[in-house]
């Protein structure tokens, strides 16, 4: 049963910002109970690390994190859902925690299912995790979230801010990740010079940190000088659109279709891009397709 398998480490949460800070101590708070938890928070906010923070800080702290990604749509997932599952496979986890990922892209009938294996695992000890980077209250609003599963999680619920929100960790995690870039691709990136900085804390970084990280990778890789400049993040940031608009006020439609080519060319014109593009926006695939089609921006 291929997965992931986390192991009590140490964590690299880099932000002092109001919406960090909360969430930090939400974690702390129900660390010490034993109760299931639901993060929420756009792709690419670092539920999966706040979530590591929290079992390190639990009781958990010296058993494993077993992470199932339920976005996948033939993944373990669908076997742990199956009736004839046989729980005790899952016996070497007790006194762990179990993290499911994205549980809103499971259907109403999956995520009854989920409820209830929940609910079947409970004598091994194991605590539960949950995550969605679309908004539960809304789609629960839809009914289209399971309410037994919501109430089962929605004792502990943890919510992640987006990046565009904490603006102020920015350089922060710029100086954090370029750090760890240079260690890992054998770099020494000194920084950037202020127009770079400019354009990375101006952008509204629909990816989030896991884009940040994207486009610092790519900046030290396509580089040999010290320093990141606004030229190492053409192609990619500085589209001829975003360098015309970056210090301007626009239309907000124009600004919906800047952020709507953004996500798209970040996660691709495919029906798995277009739906994590929808996660990362935080609207739905049926609202994502009825904008493309506005702006008509098909690939």
């Amino acid at each position: 049963m291929p997965t992931c398998f986390i192991h009590p480490t140490t964590l690299s949460i880099i932000g002092t910002s109001k919406g960090l800070r909360t969430a930090l101590e939400g974690c702390r708070k129900a660390a010490k109970e034993n109760d299931p938890v639901l993060f929420q928070g756009e792709i690419g906010t670092g539920k999966l690390l706040l979530a590591t923070y929290l079992h390190d800080e639990g009781a958990q702290h010296d058993k494993t994190l077993y992470v199932v990604d339920c976005a996948q749509p033939h993944g373990i997932i669908q076997k742990l859902l199956s009736e004839d599952f046989n729980i005790n496979y899952f016996e070497f986890l007790s006194g762990g925690s179990f993290y499911f990922r994205e549980v809103a892209s499971l259907s109403l009938e999956d995520q009854k299912r989920l409820y209830h294996f929940c609910l079947r695992i409970e004598p091994l000890k194991i605590r539960i995790f949950l995550s969605s980077s679309q908004n539960i209250h809304f789609l629960m609003l839809d009914k289209a979230f399971d309410q037994n599963l919501y109430r089962y999680v929605g004792q502990w619920e943890i919510s992640i801010p987006p990046l565009r929100q904490r603006k102020e960790d920015i350089p922060l995690l710029i100086e954090h990740l370029i750090e760890n870039l240079n260690l890992r691709l054998r770099k020494s990136v000194q920084g950037l010079t202020p127009q770079a900085e400019q354009i990375l804390t101006s952008y509204r970084w629909p990816g989030n940190i896991e884009e940040l990280e994207q486009v610092l990778t790519r900046a030290i890789l396509l580089g040999n000088e010290p320093y990141i400049s606004q030229r190492h993040l053409r192609g990619y940031l500085l589209s001829s659109d975003y360098e015309n608009t970056i210090n301007d006020v626009m239309p907000l439609d124009r600004m919906e279709e800047i952020l709507l080519k953004s996500a798209l060319e970040r996660y691709g014109y495919t029906l798995e891009g277009k739906k994590r593009a929808a996660r990362a926006l935080n609207i739905s695939l049926a609202t994502l397709y009825n904008k493309v089609k506005r702006y008509n921006l098909n690939e």
